[in-house]
């Protein structure tokens, strides 16, 4: 009887736990992916990879850089309201950076310009 008793309250236990861990879980979100184009795009050169690669998770953008693009103004622009994040990296290359901006859910633009006068742009939407 005792032992019947002991298989009864670990399977309680465990069917408890089963429950109770996923409702104390992290939810986790992968990165998301904001492409970057350079903007206007060339038309007399041959098309190649743009250096900036960039990814939103949480409030937060990831810069990584493919090429040494000395200073880099970075500027963020929530659409709704025009709040602007702004910061300044100094890219180069195997190197990376971020900005926290916002979680709130709304359309958002990047401009990234660089100091030879280069701009690239993208944009991203938070759901």
């Amino acid at each position: 009887m005792l032992m019947k008793q002991h298989v009864i309250i670990q399977t309680v236990i465990m069917l408890v736990l089963c429950i109770a861990i996923p409702l104390f879980a992290e939810e986790t979100n992968p990165p998301q992916d904001v492409p970057i184009i350079v903007t206007p795009p060339p038309t007399d050169i041959p098309r190649s990879p743009v250096p900036i690669q960039c990814y939103y998770s949480n409030g937060e953008l990831t810069f990584t850089f493919s090429a040494d693009l000395g200073t880099v103004v970075c500027e963020v622009v929530r659409l709704s309201d025009q709040t602007v994040y702004e910061t300044i990296f100094y890219a180069t290359n195997g190197g990376y950076d971020s900005l926290y901006v916002s979680t709130a859910p709304d359309d958002y633009v990047i401009t990234l310009t660089c100091a030879d006068g280069t701009i690239y742009y993208g944009e991203y939407c938070i759901e």
